[in-house]
Protein backbone atom coordinates (compact mmCIF):
# COMPACT_ATOMS: atom_id res chain seq x y z
CA UNK A 1 0.00 0.00 0.00
CA UNK A 2 1.64 3.79 -0.86
CA UNK A 3 2.19 6.26 1.57
CA UNK A 4 -1.02 7.82 -0.32
CA UNK A 5 -3.32 5.40 0.28
CA UNK A 6 -2.36 4.84 3.78
CA UNK A 7 -2.49 8.82 4.36
CA UNK A 8 -6.39 8.65 2.36
CA UNK A 9 -7.21 5.86 4.69
CA UNK A 10 -5.75 7.05 7.90
CA UNK A 11 -7.91 10.46 6.62
CA UNK A 12 -11.19 8.49 6.37
CA UNK A 13 -10.84 7.07 9.75
CA UNK A 14 -10.02 10.26 11.69
CA UNK A 15 -13.32 11.83 9.57
CA UNK A 16 -15.14 9.01 10.78
CA UNK A 17 -14.19 9.20 14.80
CA UNK A 18 -14.54 13.21 14.47
CA UNK A 19 -18.19 11.99 12.99
CA UNK A 20 -18.53 9.82 16.34
CA UNK A 21 -17.16 12.41 19.01
CA UNK A 22 -19.74 14.96 17.30
CA UNK A 23 -22.69 12.46 17.66
CA UNK A 24 -21.00 12.14 21.30
CA UNK A 25 -20.82 15.76 22.01
CA UNK A 26 -24.73 16.48 20.96
CA UNK A 27 -25.82 13.14 22.90
CA UNK A 28 -23.79 14.27 25.99
CA UNK A 29 -25.91 17.77 25.48
CA UNK A 30 -29.03 16.07 24.87
CA UNK A 31 -28.56 13.91 28.63
CA UNK A 32 -27.21 17.00 30.30
CA UNK A 33 -29.95 19.16 29.22
CA UNK A 34 -32.93 15.74 30.08
CA UNK A 35 -30.74 16.03 33.39
CA UNK A 36 -31.53 19.14 34.29
CA UNK A 37 -35.12 18.74 33.49
CA UNK A 38 -35.40 15.77 35.54
CA UNK A 39 -33.59 17.87 38.40
CA UNK A 40 -36.32 20.67 37.94
CA UNK A 41 -39.20 17.68 38.07
CA UNK A 42 -37.67 16.12 40.91
CA UNK A 43 -37.55 19.67 42.79
CA UNK A 44 -41.35 20.52 41.88
CA UNK A 45 -41.90 16.91 43.05
CA UNK A 46 -40.52 17.44 46.25
CA UNK A 47 -42.16 20.68 46.49
CA UNK A 48 -45.52 19.75 46.04
CA UNK A 49 -44.64 16.58 47.88
CA UNK A 50 -44.05 19.05 51.34
CA UNK A 51 -47.82 20.57 50.42
CA UNK A 52 -49.39 17.58 49.64
CA UNK A 53 -51.58 15.86 52.08
CA UNK A 54 -50.93 12.27 50.27
CA UNK A 55 -47.04 12.72 49.67
CA UNK A 56 -46.84 9.03 49.75
CA UNK A 57 -48.52 9.35 46.22
CA UNK A 58 -45.92 10.76 44.89
CA UNK A 59 -43.33 8.58 46.36
CA UNK A 60 -43.27 6.24 43.30
CA UNK A 61 -43.19 9.04 40.76
CA UNK A 62 -40.36 10.38 42.54
CA UNK A 63 -38.65 7.32 42.67
CA UNK A 64 -39.25 6.95 39.27
CA UNK A 65 -37.61 10.18 38.20
CA UNK A 66 -34.60 8.96 40.87
CA UNK A 67 -34.25 6.14 38.73
CA UNK A 68 -34.22 7.80 35.28
CA UNK A 69 -31.75 10.62 35.87
CA UNK A 70 -29.36 7.92 37.76
CA UNK A 71 -29.78 5.89 34.21
CA UNK A 72 -28.98 9.33 32.89
CA UNK A 73 -26.21 10.08 34.82
CA UNK A 74 -24.92 6.30 34.21
CA UNK A 75 -25.22 7.04 30.11
CA UNK A 76 -23.63 10.05 30.04
CA UNK A 77 -20.35 8.76 32.10
CA UNK A 78 -21.06 5.89 29.92
CA UNK A 79 -20.85 8.62 26.68
CA UNK A 80 -17.67 10.33 28.76
CA UNK A 81 -15.65 7.15 28.52
CA UNK A 82 -16.04 6.59 25.20
CA UNK A 83 -15.28 9.74 24.12
CA UNK A 84 -11.85 9.83 25.81
CA UNK A 85 -11.00 6.18 24.33
CA UNK A 86 -11.97 7.78 21.15
CA UNK A 87 -9.30 10.98 21.50
CA UNK A 88 -6.85 8.93 22.64
CA UNK A 89 -7.10 6.75 19.40
CA UNK A 90 -7.35 9.98 17.61
CA UNK A 91 -4.45 10.80 19.15
CA UNK A 92 -2.58 7.75 18.47
CA UNK A 93 -3.70 7.74 14.92
CA UNK A 94 -1.96 11.72 14.49
CA UNK A 95 1.37 10.81 15.97
CA UNK A 96 1.32 7.72 13.41
CA UNK A 97 0.46 10.14 10.55
CA UNK A 98 3.36 13.07 11.58
CA UNK A 99 5.74 10.00 12.44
Amino acid sequence: MTMIAELDQLEHKIQAAAKILDRLRDEKRALERDNRELKERVRVLENSAGREKSSSDLKPRLHALELERTSLLDERRAIARRVEEMLVKLSILEKAVHA
